[in-house]
Order: C-alpha cells, then sequence, then structure tokens
C-alpha cells in the first residue's frame, strides 16, 4: 500500500484552489463545496498529467516540487469551477 501523504498534500493544496478561485469567481458551492471540490480536482489533476507524462513529477508518490504544487492548486481550482458549474445546470 502506497503512503498517503502524497493524496492528503494534494487535498491540502487542492481545497486551497477551490478556495482560490471561489474568491476569483462566485459559484454558489459553499466554503464546504469549494473545499471538497477542490480536493478531489486537486489529487484528480496530478492523475491525469502523470498518466499522460505531461510533468516528470507531478504524480509521483512522496515528492514534494513546485510542479506538483501548482498541478494540485489548478487542479483545485478547476474542480471548484466545475462543480459549480454541474450544480447551476438545469435539471432535465
Amino acid at each position: 500500500m502506497d503512503s498517503i501523504l502524497p493524496i492528503l498534500i494534494n487535498a491540502i493544496f487542492g481545497g486551497g484552489g477551490g478556495w482560490l478561485a471561489s474568491m476569483l469567481k462566485k459559484n454558489g458551492l459553499g466554503l464546504v463545496g469549494n473545499l471538497l471540490s477542490g480536493a478531489v480536482g486537486g489529487n484528480v489533476l496530478p492523475l491525469i498529467t502523470s498518466a499522460l507524462g505531461l510533468f516528470a513529477n507531478s504524480g509521483d508518490g512522496g515528492s514534494l516540487n513546485l510542479t506538483s504544487i501548482l498541478t494540485a492548486l489548478v487542479g483545485g481550482g478547476a474542480g471548484s469551477l466545475l462543480g459549480g458549474l454541474f450544480k447551476k445546470a438545469p435539471a432535465a
């Protein structure tokens, strides 16, 4: 079993990215919704970038570098903004 530390670090930076995105553009998710969607996005984007091989060390376990921090922040912001779009989508 891999260490849970990289997941927690990405969740914390992703939650921060979600909070920053909510400060830039109000999306109506609330504080907890922005933090949770940011934490999910902060873990998903580093996984996608490491699977595609875009950044050398963005998804490997345990290494904390500027690329992984920025990827988690951007992923958190994107997760928060996407969560706000899905919440505002009309019900069919």
